[in-house]
This record gives C-alpha cells, sequence and structure tokens, in this order.
C-alpha cells in the first residue's frame, strides 16, 4: 500500500461526517481527505442504526481511502478497531473490540466505527470511507435513557479541547501505520486478542430465522466464527449479531 497522506478539514457540525465525505469521494476527492467534525445532527452506526453523537462532547471523524490491494469485507473495520483501542490504551484506559466494530469499557461503548465503500465491477475498491465516533467527555445532562446503561465516555472530565486534539493526532497516527502495512493483516492477532464476548451466546440473526449459538472467536478474514447449539459451526461475515 502505497503512503498515506492527510488533509485535514475540521468543522463544528454536520449531518454526518460519512455522508459528507462520501458525497466528496464520487467526485473525486483524493485519498487521505479527513473530515473531523465537533458534532453531528444524523450520525450513523452499522446496520443504519442512529449513533449519539451531539456537539460539544466527543470526536467524530471520517477517513477517504482508494485501496489498492484485495480486502476482506471487514479488514478496514477490524484494522480501525485495533488503531482506535491502540489509542485509547495509550491515554491509559483499557479497553476491549467488541466484534465487529465497536470499542468498550468497562462494559459500556464508547466508541463505534462505520465503513462504508463502492467497488468497481472486478472487485477492487473505488473508494472506501471510514467513520469514527468516541465518546471521548460526558454530554451535559447525561446520555438519553435509550443508551445510559450501554454508552459511556472515555473520559471523565470536562470537555477538553486540547486532549481532543491529542487523541486525534494519536488515532490518525495509528490509523497510517497499519493502513500503510496492508495487504499484511499484521492487526489480527491484536485484533483477536482484545476481543471481549468470545465464548459468550450469542444470537444471530440469518435470513431463515433467528439461531442461538456461542462465539468461538474470528477466522483470517474477521468473520466471527460461531458454534451453533446443533453442533454446526459458521463464520459469519453478513446480518447482525447480539451478544446475549
Amino acid at each position: 500500500m502505497t503512503s498515506l497522506s492527510y488533509k485535514v478539514h475540521t468543522v463544528e457540525t454536520v449531518k454526518s461526517t460519512n455522508s459528507s465525505v462520501k458525497a466528496l469521494a464520487k467526485d473525486g476527492a483524493p485519498e487521505g481527505y479527513v473530515l473531523v467534525a465537533s458534532g453531528q445532527t444524523n450520525g450513523r452506526g452499522r446496520l443504519n442504526r442512529v449513533f449519539f453523537s451531539p456537539k460539544g462532547t466527543g470526536l467524530y471523524v471520517s477517513i477517504l481511502l482508494r485501496p489498492t490491494c484485495a480486502l476482506s469485507p471487514y479488514a478496514l473495520t477490524c484494522m480501525s478497531a485495533v488503531a482506535l483501542s491502540d489509542t485509547v490504551l495509550e491515554f491509559g484506559v483499557d479497553c476491549g473490540i467488541k466484534w465487529v466494530n465497536d470499542i468498550y469499557v468497562q462494559g459500556r461503548k464508547v466508541a463505534g466505527i462505520l465503513v462504508e465503500s463502492a467497488m468497481n465491477q472486478d472487485g477492487s475498491f473505488q473508494y472506501a470511507v471510514v467513520g469514527i465516533g468516541v465518546n471521548l467527555f460526558p454530554p451535559e445532562g447525561g446520555f438519553p435513557e435509550t443508551i445510559a446503561d450501554k454508552a459511556a465516555a472515555l473520559f471523565d472530565v470536562p470537555y477538553d479541547e486540547d486532549l481532543r486534539k491529542r487523541f486525534l493526532k494519536r488515532l490518525l497516527l495509528r490509523f497510517k501505520r497499519y493502513y500503510e502495512q496492508l495487504p499484511d493483516i499484521t492487526f489480527y492477532d491484536i485484533y483477536r486478542e482484545r476481543m471481549i464476548g468470545i465464548g459468550g451466546r450469542v444470537l444471530v440473526a440469518e435470513p431463515e430465522g433467528m439461531r442461538y449459538g456461542t462465539s468461538t472467536g474470528i477466522d483470517r478474514e474477521f468473520r466471527l466464527v460461531v458454534r451453533y447449539e446443533d453442533g454446526t459451526e459458521a463464520a459469519i461475515d453478513r446480518g447482525d449479531v447480539t451478544f446475549v
């Protein structure tokens, strides 16, 4: 992979950093374009879920990539999760990765990742947009009731712009290092070691219905390996998985 050079743009508030960068990607924006927002009014997560991202509490960043190598569907997501967890650990906070795209601290979600891409007919990338949202500081009045028992802030301090900038700088450095090593997935073992929920019960939504099983790990393509109650195993690379 060629060297990744960043061109960082900052805004106060945007509907969605990913949506904005996807539009720019379609217009030919170069790899390395980075959009950073203080808040989002229509933040999104996987499966089109709402991502709570009010102004002045977090870091919301989207990175435009144009990969030239073949990658498994989840490789960029998992690479980003390792870079993000590296950064969290660097700031002295222990964390784990919940497959496939969330960062957890003490049983609560502090960050999420959304990778959206467009492919050519030959299977190569037109572009990929990596969106990363981090709850850095507690929101005024607390998190909404719907997520109050599931979400947390990374730092239990009031908003600190200098801390936010330092976190972004370290995150981009970590991300760049792993990206430039692709297609070598040097981060595979790190991702596997930081996974939470291994050995736990999961509910998998499949076209034929819901099935219970046990998470046993990931394969080399970062698919979640599940052993179902009937003894069969499958590598999950689609649909939704709930850890129960």
